[in-house]
């Protein structure tokens, strides 16, 4: 752990000094330790930053919290100092945005979110992580366009109503434009292999549009997926959900409002392969070869405002229940949002506050929804759970659900 001598001030929101004077600085991957000559140490992880902005001779630190730690007179020192401990920080950031097990691309400097900041681009999303503004991810999948703005020498990327710019790459901006749109364009192929190995009878028309509207990790309503082709929902559904789930599913099915039933997909990493295979029940064809593709099914129920979300494809364990207000439509597609985040895992949905707060193990999911709106709002809306038992013990858990 590197360890620094100089200055430092710890200011309350409104910018009065609570303490200041010499200090020790010293951090890790995780934690940073603020260490004064007289007076009680500051302590905090690195996640907890929001805004990490290194001047000439001074690094400033806002918490969450929205107090701010200023550090400087680090003598010669500085430069080195604020170089480890920004790479610490955005490091740290990337493993709260939940970032760390993707395959990393490339790394930029450019600008972004007004301001100088480093973009790191992965496979499948891209962080964004500024200098005088809060890191930001956004996933490939939900991107709906890229474009290149000669005028200005900008990539613009645009979701659901949103943009981001990133520009002043200097020499790189055409390998960041290139391997940008060749990550999204990868996803995109991807996609039109695995739904035409799936459902080899759409033309390719339908399967086009059946790609419009059901990108990886986005949900649709069934009904929409029947107009595309009138024997698609009911081979989504046959192909979908595992024989030891479909108990499961048809209960789901016969409780849920009609025709609001939605469904989507995602891509099984290679590391979690092993996990999601499944041998066939008896009598059932072995899929072992099938794409690698994990799909889900929300169910509204017919009154109450609860939404029954269910992972169908090998790994499923149990029902969640999230309740959520109209239209449930737009409501859905952002507890997909939430999902997707944390790729689908289930702990960061249903451990309780104090779980992710105190294990050191889930701590970043706790700072990940303090930077992440959309696994804020996942969590908020969760209201239980009924795992796979028994049909009879399963059905009296989901009757207990309010």
């Amino acid at each position: 752990m590197p360890a620094y001598s100089g200055k430092f001030q710890y200011l309350d929101e409104s910018g009065v000094a609570l303490s200041q004077g010499p200090c020790q600085l010293s951090f890790d991957a995780e934690t940073c330790t603020v260490t004064p000559a007289s007076g009680t140490a500051i302590a905090f992880d690195l996640g907890d930053v929001d805004v990490a902005t290194p001047g000439e001779w001074d690094f400033q630190l806002k918490l969450f919290t929205g107090k701010r730690i200023g550090l400087g007179q680090f003598g010669p020192a500085f430069g080195r100092m604020s170089e480890e401990l920004l790479a610490a920080w955005r490091d740290r950031t990337v493993r709260c945005l939940l970032l760390e097990d993707l395959e990393e691309v490339a790394r930029y400097t450019g600008t972004a979110a007004g301001g100088p900041a480093e973009i790191r681009l992965y496979g499948s999303n891209l962080a964004v992580l500024p200098l005088a503004a809060p890191p930001l991810q956004w996933r490939l999948a939900e991107v709906d366009s890229v474009e290149f703005d000669e005028a200005t020498y900008t990539i613009r990327l645009t979701a659901a109503g949103e943009s981001l710019a990133i520009g002043k790459l200097a020499k790189k901006t055409d390998e960041f434009r290139q391997n940008l749109q060749s990550a999204w364009n990868a996803l995109h192929t991807r996609s039109a292999e695995a739904l035409h190995n799936t459902f080899p009878f759409l033309n390719p028309d339908q399967l086009r549009r059946l790609l419009a509207v059901m990108p990886e990790g986005r949900s649709v309503k069934l009904p929409t997926l029947e107009a595309i082709h009138p024997k698609l929902p009911e081979a989504l559904v046959a192909g979908a959900v595992d024989a030891p789930l479909r108990p499961y599913f048809d209960a789901l099915r016969a409780r849920s409002a009609a025709d609001s039933m939605m469904t989507g997909f995602k891509f099984i990493r290679p590391d979690e392969e092993k996990d999601e295979q499944t041998a066939p029940a008896e009598g059932e064809p072995d899929q072992t070869n099938r794409p690698p593709l994990f799909f889900w099914f929300f169910f509204p129920m017919a009154s109450g405002g609860l939404v029954a979300w269910e992972a169908t494809t090998g790994g499923g364990r149990a029902t969640y229940f999230f309740r959520v207000a109209e239209p449930v439509e737009p409501a859905i597609a952002r507890l997909t949002r939430g999902l997707a985040l944390v790729n689908f895992r289930r702990e960061p949905v249903y451990l309780p506050d104090d779980s992710l707060e105190r294990q050191q193990r889930f701590h970043r999911y706790a700072i990940g929804c303090r930077k992440l709106p959309d696994l804020r709002s996942l969590r908020a809306a969760f209201v239980g759970r009924a795992i796979h038992t028994t049909l009879e013990a399963w059905q009296a858990q989901v009757d207990g659900v309010r």
